[in-house]
Order: structure tokens, then C-alpha cells, then sequence
């Protein structure tokens, strides 16, 4: 079907944390499609969108929310509406289903057993899958049976059209309150017990380097997290905390605060925030996977294991590297990614 007669309802709400999907909305609109966010309800989602906005094409974005809940029979209600509600929209309004696979498994790892045995019926269901790297594509196919020709590796629109960028270094550290000439971590996005952040400062404050500081900037929405945030700190003065939600027009000056992004997590398949630090032009300190290893292969030293080599040692060796010839290398990545092959998988 043309761009231009596509009806398509974007399910759920990433929320204004995720501005990947907002771009992703945008760059389809620009191609004439008719493209809404559904609005998201404790249940139910989808049977409302479809009422709402008829739409030819349903895009999920992650579906765990519809899958999972905080008790075992809660998720299996919501599973079961979940379930009902594509059976409903494929078999009798046939609507297609396009899916981006972002993580293999829900971050908390609970109710794995329910969580596989629906979306391996969701995903089963969906014409075309969208995922960020071979290593997910050929995971996915073995996790849950799928057949390769539904599987589409394509990456996120860059992220530089969507947030300005025009402030330098020295001006965004006035901003912030940071010595010019120290040597800064940053970490970015909401703060949540998969990202590591615990391990994160505990590998800081082991360091023990002069003149660095630990940039945290995001929101924790857990009262109990942030308190054992605040625990594990210490009140180290080298530790700035920014405990609140960003908004677009000072997204800029964090990272051109930062020598280096710091993304401790605990298990990715794929991260917004590393596309994030690439489309600033970042060298990037994270977790080595299939996927990352392949993604930042000329910045292996600065992906951590948890068994060979620590995360400390990658925070110790990162003032000793060219970050500027890796920063420029990830903007360049980030810049050339096969992103616009995100309108055929919508129409075809």
C-alpha cells in the first residue's frame, strides 16, 4: 500500500523519555503517512486504538507493558486481553502488526515463562520485526521460532535532527556548574536497578583519580532506589546529581559536559541511550555483548565483562585514550545507519 493512503497507530506511548519514537512518528509522517500515538490504559490498549483511528497498520514498540504485570495473575489477565486483542485485530479487522524487538526478556527478568509463551504468540503474528543487530535477529529466531525473512535489522534515526546541539564544551560545563578542567563521567536517562548504577559509583569511587567528577543525570521514579542510590554515594562531592527529568533544550549541554558516556547496564539487547551518546558524538563505556562488541568494534577497551575485565578498569583507561577520534567515529555510525529502511517494513 503508498505511504500516503497508510493509516497507522503507534502502540504505547513512549512518553517524552523516548524521543526516539517521536522522531520515528515524524519521518513517517514526512513520507505521508497517517500516523497517531494510541493512549495508553491499564487495559484494553489496542481494542480502543482500533475503535478510535481504524487503522491499516498497528506498530508496537515494546508490548511487556501489555504482557506484565506486579503479581502473577495480574499479568496473566493482561496477557489474555493481550492476547484477545490480536487475535481480534488480525483476524477479523486485519490489521497488520509491525513490532520492534528491543530486549529478548523484560529488564526485572519476572514471570519469564508467561512473558515468552505471549510474545512468541505476538510475535508470530507480526508481517515484519525490527531489531538493531544480527546477534538479536539470530537470537530471536532461536528463542522463539521465527522465520528470518520477517526480521528486519534496521537502526534508529540518528538522533542529532531531533535535539539541539550548538553549545560547546566550556559553555555547557558553565551551565552545569563544572570545572573546565576536569575530567567528566556521564550518566543519562532514567535511572533504573538494570542499568547498573550501583556497580557504577561503587567502580567511581574506587578510582580515586584527582580532578573527575561523575555526571548523573536522569530520574528515578522508585523512592526505594533513589534512597539506595543516595546510600551507596555516599555524598561523594565528585558525584553531581541532576535527580530530575530532562528536557530537550539541556539534553545538549550533559553530553558536551562529558569526556565520556558511561552506560553500566546489567544485560542490553539494545539501548536508546547508546544511540543517544553516538549522536553526540561520544566514546561510550558499556556492557559487552554480541550486539555492543559488533556496534562499537573500534572501541572495544572501553566495553566491560563483569569477569576479565571490570568496568573500573574501563572508567581508569578512558582518560589515557583518543576519545575524539572514537567520539568522531560513533557520530559517523550514527550518522549513516540504514534508518529510512523503516518505511518499507510499514509498507509493504
Amino acid at each position: 500500500m503508498p505511504s500516503s493512503s497508510l493509516k497507522v497507530v503507534v502502540l504505547p506511548d513512549a512518553g517524552a523519555e523516548n524521543p526516539f519514537q517521536y522522531e520515528l512518528v515524524r519521518y513517517l509522517r514526512k513520507h505521508g503517512m497517517q500516523v497517531v500515538i494510541g493512549k495508553k490504559y491499564t487495559l484494553g490498549s489496542t481494542f480502543r486504538a482500533m475503535s478510535a483511528h481504524h487503522p491499516d497498520v498497528i506498530y508496537y514498540d515494546w508490548v511487556h507493558s501489555f504482557i506484565l504485570g506486579k503479581s502473577l495473575w495480574w499479568s496473566w489477565l493482561k496477557s489474555l486481553v493481550f492476547v484477545a486483542e490480536i487475535v481480534w485485530a488480525k483476524s477479523i479487522r486485519q490489521v497488520r502488526v509491525v513490532h520492534t524487538l528491543h530486549n529478548l526478556q523484560n529488564h526485572a527478568g519476572i514471570w519469564l515463562g508467561l512473558e515468552k509463551w505471549v510474545y512468541r504468540f505476538f510475535l508470530h503474528r507480526c508481517e515484519h520485526i525490527r531489531v538493531y543487530s544480527e546477534t538479536t535477529k539470530q537470537e530471536a529466531i532461536s528463542r522463539f521460532g521465527l522465520r528470518p525473512a520477517v526480521i528486519s535489522v534496521i537502526q534508529d534515526l540518528p538522533y542529532h535532527a531531533y535535539y539541539p546541539n550548538d553549545s560547546t564544551k566550556q559553555e555547557s560545563r558553565q551551565k552545569l556548574s563544572i570545572d573546565k578542567n576536569a575530567f567528566v563521567f556521564l550518566f543519562f536517562g532514567e535511572m533504573k536497578p538494570y542499568k547498573g548504577l550501583h556497580q557504577l559509583i561503587k567502580a567511581y569511587s574506587a578510582l580515586q583519580i584527582p580532578n573527575t567528577r561523575l555526571l548523573m543525570a536522569g530520574k528515578s521514579y522508585d523512592a526505594d532506589y533513589w534512597k539506595s542510590l543516595m546510600e551507596v554515594s555516599n555524598n561523594d562531592p565528585d558525584i553531581l546529581w541532576h535527580h530530575r527529568f530532562i528536557e530537550d533544550s539541556e539534553v545538549q549541554y550533559f553530553f558536551n559536559a562529558a569526556d565520556v558516556v558511561v552506560l553500566p547496564f546489567t544485560r542490553i539487547d539494545h539501548s536508546g541511550s547508546i544511540d543517544l551518546a553516538m549522536s553526540f558524538g561520544k566514546p561510550i563505556i558499556t556492557l559487552r555483548t554480541d550486539g555492543t562488541a559488533q556496534l562499537l568494534s573500534h572501541q572495544l577497551e572501553l566495553l566491560f565483562d563483569n569477569t576479565f575485565y571490570p568496568l573500573e578498569e574501563c572508567l581508569s583507561i578512558a582518560s589515557r585514550i583518543d576519545l575524539a577520534a572514537i567520539g568522531k567515529k560513533n557520530f559517523e555510525i550514527a550518522d549513516t545507519t540504514n534508518y529510512r529502511d523503516m518505511v518499507k517494513i510499514f509498507e509493504a
